[in-house]
């Protein structure tokens, strides 16, 4: 079997050119968008699905649990707009009462800068009034608690147009000055300054004293490094992607751990397929080494034929296509496992409630192709998914959800042309990747 495994590669840089952290917000314009406050309409979920329940015993190998998330996670992402009006709000938590989805992955912060009234200096510098959707970041966490739900906070961290422009200092430039921009225009803040992180961590750490239970990293990445853009100059730059991105994780857990929840970074679903760091920083050894959650966004949608054996139309095999990706990055967590490494993230795959027009013009998702990523998820051993739909609708595919949230992990025994696949990547480089996470491990730097 032929393998397209790097970025070096014509088609992966193709598919880059669409594939975007967690489907960017972008494709939801506020435009519409209800600016009245959200309150809380009667709660009404079992008790079961409560956020403060117990923490679940990690599965074997992983190592201790920080914060008190769900034995189980079935969530849905809700971009900042859904999130601020109050008939979307109530249609979610509606659907959200009446079905398994215990977890909600909320926009506290993403490209277009803070959703609420934040009291840090800059980021309060930087909320622009019609972005301000959440305002009270207290209330609106308390609305989620009072139907029983987890609420993960997720924060964009380096593509971040706004904070580029305020602090040109931090950020990406051009070779011989000027702010370096991506295809579409945008400027990104660098992944190698502490400056940056600290803001982030801020805001994070605002949100998890307004009530949140978790921290989702977004964009912890570096921008793609097209041929046709000029290279990317990171002033602070030292060592790999890959250690600008650990760095920044372990520094946020040394800051979050102590207020006691969790710290989740969002990958690439090609991730746990590429043998390296897919040229942007997420290598998937040193990723599910350094966070607590691991979120790889195994749309259908984003792969191209060449990136998994057998998978000729990933659109149109959302099964094969996700069992395949995930069960490669579990295989990977496997063998570090038994190399030594004992502590491992909790892995809970971004799936797709989205249709692709511009990858398959006649091809709708609905609840068939949910129902196939779900089965396919518990096929590699995992009960924990979450829902991305950029406009945060999800009745298209709300026939998939069951009434409660309950296990249904299968023992995960992959096929052997999986094996064959996580072997080549071995010998592309994992194999070194995977010494270099057991090294870190023994010196205890998780």
């Amino acid at each position: 079997m032929k393998a397209s495994t790097t970025l070096r590669s014509a088609p992966l840089l193709v598919a880059l050119a669409f594939l975007t952290a967690c489907g960017s917000s972008e494709a939801q314009s506020p435009a519409g968008a209800s600016s009245d406050s959200a309150t809380s309409p009667p709660a009404g979920k079992p008790a079961a699905a409560a956020p403060a329940a117990p923490a679940s015993e990690p599965r074997a190998g992983s190592g201790e649990t920080v914060g008190h998330a769900p034995d189980v996670i079935r969530g849905i992402y809700l971009n900042a707009y859904a999130a601020g009006s109050r008939r979307r709000l109530h249609q979610l938590l509606d659907l959200a009462d009446r079905t398994e989805i215990n977890t909600f992955v909320v926009d506290v912060k993403d490209e277009r800068g803070p959703h609420y009234d934040s009291q840090i200096p800059l980021a309060k510098q930087l909320t622009t009034p019609s972005e301000n959707t959440l305002h009270d970041l207290t209330a609106f966490a308390d609305t989620l608690h009072a139907h029983k739900l987890y609420a993960i906070a997720r924060i964009v961290v380096f593509k971040d147009p706004i904070l580029s422009k305020a602090k040109p200092e931090w950020s990406i430039r051009r070779p011989g000055g000027g702010l370096w921009m991506d295809k579409k225009g945008n400027t990104w803040v660098s992944a190698w300054d502490p400056n940056v992180w600290r803001y982030n961590i801020d805001i994070a750490e605002e949100a998890v004293r307004a009530g949140f239970d978790e921290v989702q990293f977004d964009y912890i990445r570096f921008p793609e490094p097209f041929p046709s853009l000029p290279p990317q100059i990171h002033p602070g730059a030292k060592g790999e992607r890959s250690d600008a991105i650990v760095a920044f994780l372990n520094e946020a857990r040394k800051r979050i751990h102590p207020l006691g929840v969790p710290v989740a970074a969002d990958v690439f679903g090609l991730s746990p397929a590429d043998a390296d760091d897919i040229n942007i920083g997420q290598q998937w050894e040193a990723i599910v080494t350094a966070a607590d959650h691991v979120l790889p966004m195994v749309y259908p949608s984003h792969f191209l034929p060449t990136h998994l054996p057998n998978v000729p139309h990933p659109n149109r095999m959302p099964h094969e296509t996700v069992y395949k990706s995930i069960g490669a990055g579990e295989l990977r967590i496997r063998r570090l496992h038994d190399a030594g490494v004992a502590r491992t993230a909790r892995v809970i795959p971004w799936l797709q409630a989205f249709s692709a027009p511009w990858v398959d013009h006649n091809f709708e998702y609905g609840p068939q192709q949910a129902t196939e990523q779900i089965q396919a998820v518990y096929q590699t051993g995992l009960n924990d998914w979450i829902f991305w739909h950029p406009g945060s609708r999800y009745e298209q595919i709300a026939a998939a959800f069951q009434a409660t949230p309950a296990p249904h992990a299968q023992k995960f025994e992959p096929t052997q042309e999986l094996v064959s696949f996580v072997d080549l990547l071995d010998r592309m480089g994992v194999k070194t990747h995977r010494a270099q996470a057991v090294k870190l491990a023994a010196a205890g730097a998780r």
